[in-house]
């Protein structure tokens, strides 16, 4: 059973929706349907969060569309679909990528226009459809490179290396790490600052954990909690990787016609 929102974030929420709304009639008119999703729609948004907006029109012959604009002082985010390029975009981009963010705001957002219940409904049905196929599953190979790169960041974590190498090792291993364990375990992935919440879905005590290391490292300097996490997550995989990694390029990814002197 989901948690009800409390008083202050169903305000923030309604709020949301009646600015959104505004926002799609004004500029969109012609939209079949309309949706809010991300944190507006959750109502746990910080104040210069912004409103992620999903457009479905019945033909973009041009192809689909993102864009940035501003309403009323507020940033809205558009992500603009007929269900041709939906389709597309859920199976051969998302799907394969192993982030499901389109198909996760379709899925789960709010409704703001419905001329076409026929053309929402289909939408959301492809988003569902996206979500319970779960991205493919990591391979062997996939596997051992990202071992590698994540032992390879790790090592730079070093006490003997400039902070500026620590910082920015740091911050490519969040992503790295975090990565890998959604998407090892055959979860859905994400990107950016929807990873923490991913990997809070996922096992709640490991997004602890990561918060509690890279604070660590961040805060203090201190190395040993993240070096422990980086064991932790790679140990059912056969651990770190850096003697013995060896990765061949297909034969084909060459141009013959490179002049020699």
């Amino acid at each position: 059973m989901g948690v009800e929102p409390s008083g202050r974030a169903q305000e923030a929420m309604t709020g949301a929706l009646d600015l959104a709304r505004r926002f799609v009639s004004h500029h969109y008119p012609d939209v079949e349907a309309a949706l809010l999703a991300g944190s507006r729609m959750r109502g746990d948004a910080a104040s210069s969060s912004d409103y992620d907006v999903v457009l479905l029109f019945r033909a973009l012959p041009e192809g689909a569309w993102r864009a940035m604009s501003i309403f009323e002082g507020r940033h809205i985010e558009l992500f603009a679909h007929d269900l041709a390029t939906l389709a597309y975009f859920c199976r051969e981009v998302d799907r394969p990528s192993g982030m499901a963010a389109l198909p996760a705001m379709i899925a789960e957002g709010v409704a703001l226009v419905t001329r076409s219940a026929t053309t929402l409904a289909a939408a959301k049905q492809l988003a569902r459809e996206t979500l319970r196929l779960w991205p493919p599953e990591l391979d062997q190979a996939a596997i051992r490179a990202r071992r590698y790169a994540v032992t390879d960041l790790a090592s730079a974590l070093d006490g003997s290396r400039d902070t500026h190498v620590r910082i920015a090792a740091g911050a490519a291993l969040y992503t790295a790490l975090a990565d890998f364990a959604l998407r090892a375990a055959n979860g859905w992935s994400a990107a950016g600052k929807t990873l923490p919440r991913a990997l809070k879905a996922m096992d709640a005590d490991l997004a602890l954990r990561f918060e509690a290391a890279f604070t660590s490292l961040f805060a203090t300097g201190n190395v040993a909690p993240l070096q422990a996490l980086v064991d932790f997550v790679l140990a059912p995989y056969g651990g770190r990787l850096r003697e013995g990694f060896h990765q061949r390029a297909p034969a084909e990814w060459r141009i013959t016609s490179v002049p020699v002197r």
